[in-house]
Order: structure tokens, then sequence, then C-alpha cells
């Protein structure tokens, strides 16, 4: 086990008696972190430091902890929302992942992507290339950048109403930073709708009645990675499963295919690795005589490593409860940049 990979089971409470003398040694940091965010926000807050606008509308898509939420498939929901009324929407990204690039330009081939590491940078870009809106994936933080719809997500399985903070845990800033959403979207993988509905209302209470919608980023079919036929999920009970993951959190994933049935074996990297070619071989060997599956996120930097056939776990968004909401919250954003 790699430290990439074992930080997330510390983060979870898995580590035992090394993740709870961290837990100790690393109060300070958290403080510390703490401290440095709240000066920060409050230096945008009182315009001590200032954003700087893109010439078209700006929605961001973003959270508050370290992975995991679906940011990715949610900004690629909007983007194809705004691409049905008829706009011309673009991704705009820091850029660090390329993976994250990739499976954008694969949800929405009619959307382009624009990545750099100041993403007013991007905004400007997709603006000079005729994109009449912007969506910014991955921007909560990222303050340097005017916007004009907040979109904040929060994973159902991973909410804490007393969460930590880097590095003693995966949240970048806790609750109260909800006070600058203008819509927070709960996403839930593996939590039942009523565990979604038991986090909305703690949420509520820091959203002074702005909306808070649900969705469920539900398992689709499993494609096969390159040709081939598709697999029915369903086929997976009783059967060996090598599960390929390189994400902040695969936890989510995993028990997916142990819900359909399978015996998984994990093979975990950390987020956003660039896999080899010998490293593609290795999994490939690992994987005879079972079913390989992996994400999206995984699949298009081994689409053209993995020498043998593998399976790649798509997602659905759909929406329990709120969609009408987050659709008006969207509409009056474009109005208020073109009105």
């Amino acid at each position: 086990m790699t430290l990439r990979t074992w930080v997330p089971r510390w983060w979870a409470g898995g580590a035992g008696a090394a993740g709870r003398v961290l837990d100790v040694a690393l109060l300070p940091a958290e403080t510390a972190f703490r401290g440095v965010a709240a000066l920060r926000n409050g230096a945008y807050d009182r315009a001590i430091l200032r954003a700087e606008r893109a010439p078209v509308p700006v929605i961001s898509v973003g959270n508050l902890a370290v992975g995991g939420a679906g940011k990715t498939p949610l900004s690629a929901w909007i983007a194809g929302r705004l691409l049905g009324w008829g706009r011309r929407p673009a991704i705009a990204l820091r850029g660090y992942g390329e993976d994250e690039v990739r499976v954008h330009r694969e949800l929405n081939p009619e959307v382009p992507v624009f990545a750099a590491a100041r993403r007013v940078e991007a905004a400007r870009a997709a603006a000079a290339a005729g994109r009449d809106v912007v969506v910014l994936d991955d921007g909560f933080q990222h303050r340097a950048l005017a916007r004009d719809l907040d979109v904040v997500l929060i994973a159902v399985e991973g909410w804490r109403a007393r969460p930590r903070v880097l590095p003693r845990g995966p949240w970048r800033e806790g609750p109260s930073a909800l006070g600058r959403a203008d819509v927070v979207v709960l996403t839930r993988k593996t939590a039942g709708r009523e565990r979604a509905e038991a986090v909305a209302r703690e949420v509520a209470a820091w959203m002074d009645g702005k909306p808070v919608v649900s969705c469920h980023l539900a398992p689709g079919r499993l494609a096969g990675l390159r040709e081939g036929d598709d697999l029915d999920p369903q086929a997976l009970a009783g059967r060996d499963v090598l599960a390929v993951a390189a994400l902040a959190d695969p936890g989510p994933f995993v028990e997916q295919l142990r819900s359909w049935g399978a015996r998984v074996e994990e093979a975990l990297f950390g987020d956003h690795h660039a896999f080899s070619a010998p490293e593609a071989e290795e999994l490939a060997a690992r994987a005879a005589g079972r079913v390989a599956v992996m994400t999206r996120k995984d699949a298009v930097k081994l689409r053209d490593l993995f020498p043998a056939q593998a399976y790649v776990l798509e997602q659905t968004v759909r929406f329990d409860w709120g969609e009408e909401a987050l659709d008006a919250a969207l509409l009056r954003a474009l109005e208020r940049k073109t009105g």
C-alpha cells in the first residue's frame, strides 16, 4: 500500500494506532490550515484581494472536501444542459490531471475544454474561442476568478457536521463556508435517499434558505474498454472482479461492484495516477481469470495501454429532488451577465 492510498484509509478512521498518533500530531497543522483559509477568504470578502471577471458567465462547480463528490459528472451534466438550451458552453479547469480533461471530452464531445493554472486565463480563452458560458470544474476555493453561480457538491457518504480539515482530514473547508454557495447539490453513490434527506436537513441550516438539491450518481452500463459488447452488471454476481481505481475515494466504486455480488480484489492507486505500460501489463496479468472493471477516469488513461478486455463502470446523474431549482439558478446566472 502506498502513502497515497493509505492516507484516505487514515482519514476514514481505518489506519489503526499509526493513524491515531497522526491525529494528535497534526492537530496544530489543521488549526494553522483553518486559520490561513479564514484569512484568505476574509481578504476576498472585504475586497482586499480582488477576483478577476471573465467576459462571459462563469458557473463554478466545487466542493468542500478533497475529491469524491462527483464534480466531473455534475460539471458535464451542467454543460450538457446549457448545450441543450442553445448556449455554447466550455469547461474550464486547472488541468493538473489530464484524465479530467479527457473525461470531459468523452462525456461532451461538443463542449471544448480549456485548461490553465490560472483559471481566469482558461475562461478568457474560452470566450475568445466564441463560447458564451464557462463551467468551472473544481472552482469553489479558486476565488481569483469571479463567478456568477457557485454550485457546491457534498458527498452524502462523507458528510460530517464537524469535519476534520487538511491535513488531519479530507475537508478543505468546514460547513460554514456554505454561506458562499448559491446552491448545494448532495451527491450519493451507495447511500440511500433517506440518508440524503437527513444530510439535507443538516446542510440547510448553513444555507439561509438557498436551494439544497440531491442527486444519485447511479451506476450505468459496464461498457467495453475498447471495442466489444457491454456486460450486464448482474453478470458480476459470484464472479471474481479486479477493481482498478485511481481516485481520491475509491470506496463507493468498490462497494458498488460488491453490491452486485462480485468478489472484488482491489487494485488502487493515488488520485490522478499516471499509469505506465508496465503497470498496465501487470494489471492485466492480475486480471487473468477475473473481470477487470475500472472507472471512466481510469479508462481514458488505460485504453491504449491495457492489453486485455476490461469494462468501464459508467455513471448516470439522476436527481432525487431539486432539479428545477438548479435549472432556475443556472438561468438566473445567465441573466445576470447577459441582461
